[in-house]
């Protein structure tokens, strides 16, 4: 397992939870688009995690000499995927296509 790849599985897994949740938010309202990445991150770490095929792919950072970098990398892509989702949305709902 490198960061590369570390980094996109994270990236992929945030985006997908976002987009299964984001219709449960108003974007367009701060507080709520706070509240979503805030759920969103939660759902990754107290749902997600629970389940076997995360487990694979835990153990293979766990096994990596570095796993601490992993999980970092990791995370870090679990939460720009969230971002991401979130400026797509936000500028779809604006009419800006970036």
């Amino acid at each position: 397992m490198n960061k590369k790849d570390c980094y996109n599985h994270g990236f992929n897994t945030g985006y997908d939870i976002a987009e299964e949740n984001r219709s449960d938010y108003n974007l367009m309202d701060d507080a709520s688009k706070d509240q979503f990445i805030s759920d969103m991150i939660t759902h990754e770490s107290e749902v997600y995690r629970q389940y076997s095929p995360f487990e694979f792919f835990a153990h293979d950072i766990n096994i990596n000499k570095y796993p601490d970098e992993l999980w970092d990398v990791y995370d870090n892509g679990v939460f720009d995927g969230i971002m991401q989702l979130v400026k797509e949305e936000v500028n779809l709902i604006k009419g800006n296509h970036e």
